[in-house]
């Protein structure tokens, strides 16, 4: 391996990569405003009895907002990872941090608080112009300045910490300890994200929101019937404040073991009723009974296998980051370079774990609708898509590419199949 990377140009692999991953993206981005403006003179059949001409224009128009915006600031990351690479600004923070420390892992950790900061400044107008005028002018946004300010230093001081002590862990690791670093690297890895991911609801999602357990009986006891019937344990229902920042609806579980958490948005509970709760819950809780967590999980762990073991063979090899624009070679810019530009090299699997998140949620539904009246699923589902303007009318190129979940009008025809067979 270390004579083919040592012998190839990555930097022509790298630019080519870079404009085929942005060609492709904007060209879909294309194909479905042309699907959008293709049908918003009538509203689709299925939706026609749900939305109102009034809401469909909303959701026309929203959805054509966040598209246009979503090519400016996908040509925008292509310049700013131009910048860090090959515009040599991470070459030039490498310098400003050699002149400071010669501990590695002083410098991973006083590197990688700079490109923390830096990003965030950088992307600054991005979150502002999305946040209080594309949101605020579709009437989704309620972030007032002062909270849109404060979350920007606790999300700073949260990622500060979090990567200081990651990266701080694996630059000592892979000082210490030999040619098999990279395997006691992605076990420190591995547990360091599994203890992050059973304190999160604890520790660092109270910094952002307030959480109150679910005491509206009229919601709480057909959950908990449920949870009874398909025999899950968590630690409690609980709801988040959610209105504090936006009008967007959504339900989720968070941490793992004893710490597993149901939580719903308060602006949840004022769109759908307690049926309709009921079957969204069934589909979120056939994620975990259908063992979807654990499967992301065993895939999450041989991917991250992979990628130790490939940066320790790229890490020999100074070509590869010469290449990338970083001539400070040191163990730590080279270990974030690595995480600059491996994304650029990996985009087209994005289409593959897309499709199979898909299939997965097909499959949530289904095990919702063992336990869960479907009729329910489909209302609740149509007034989650009505309230958050979400699109009608994808490109199907488009959403094979981009969507996790199927387009709503896939999901509602699969439950409408299933309750027309039941009933035949």
């Amino acid at each position: 391996m270390q004579e083919f990377l040592n012998s190839q140009n990555f930097t022509i692999y790298f630019l080519i990569l870079i404009a085929l991953k942005f060609s492709i993206e904007t060209y879909l981005k294309i194909r479905n405003l042309a699907s959008i403006k293709e049908n918003s003179s009538e509203i689709p059949d299925r939706f026609k009895n749900v939305v109102t001409k009034e809401e469909y224009t909303k959701s026309i128009n929203y959805n054509s907002d966040r598209l246009k915006f979503s090519i400016v600031t996908s040509l925008f990351s292509v310049g700013v990872l131009l910048m860090f690479t090959l515009g040599g600004l991470l070459n030039s923070l490498t310098e400003i941090v050699i002149g400071v420390t010669s501990s590695n892992v002083i410098g991973a950790v006083l590197l990688g608080l700079l490109l923390i900061i830096i990003s965030e400044i950088i992307e600054l107008p991005i979150a502002i112009y999305s946040t209080f005028v594309i949101e605020e002018r579709h009437g989704f946004n309620k972030t007032t300045r002062k909270t849109f300010v404060t979350d920007i230093f606790k999300s700073l001081l949260v990622s500060g910490v979090l990567t200081s002590v990651l990266y701080a862990t694996v630059i000592y690791i892979l000082d210490n300890l030999g040619d098999l670093w990279w395997l006691y690297a992605f076990a420190a890895v591995f547990a360091l994200q599994a203890i992050i991911f059973f304190l999160y609801p604890v520790l660092i999602m109270p910094l952002f929101n307030k959480f109150e357990p679910l005491d509206n009986e009229e919601f709480k006891k057909p959950i908990e019937k449920l949870l009874e019937k398909v025999k899950f344990q968590s630690k409690g229902l609980f709801v988040m404040d959610a209105s504090l920042r936006s009008t967007h609806g959504n339900a989720f579980f968070t941490g793992f073991g004893k710490n597993k958490r149901i939580v719903f948005f308060d602006t949840l509970l004022k769109t759908i009723n307690p049926d309709e709760m009921e079957a969204i819950l069934g589909h979120e809780l056939g994620h975990y009974k259908l063992g979807h967590v654990r499967k992301m999980l065993i895939s999450s762990l041989v991917f991250g296998f992979a990628g130790f073991y490939l940066l320790s063979e790229i890490l020999k090899s100074d070509n590869f980051f010469i290449s990338h624009g970083l001539d400070s070679l040191t163990v730590y810019s080279k270990f974030l370079l690595f995480y600059l530009v491996i994304g650029s090299y990996t985009f087209f699997t994005k289409p593959f774990t897309a499709s199979l998140s898909r299939k997965r949620e097909f499959a949530a539904d289904d095990f919702s609708f063992q336990f869960t009246d479907g009729e329910h699923m489909i209302s609740g589902l149509l007034k989650l898509s009505k309230d958050n303007a979400s699109n009608l009318t994808p490109d199907p190129l488009y959403s094979s590419y981009y969507y996790s979940h199927p387009p709503i009008a896939e999901r509602v025809s699969s439950i409408e199949k299933k309750l027309a067979l039941r009933d035949a």
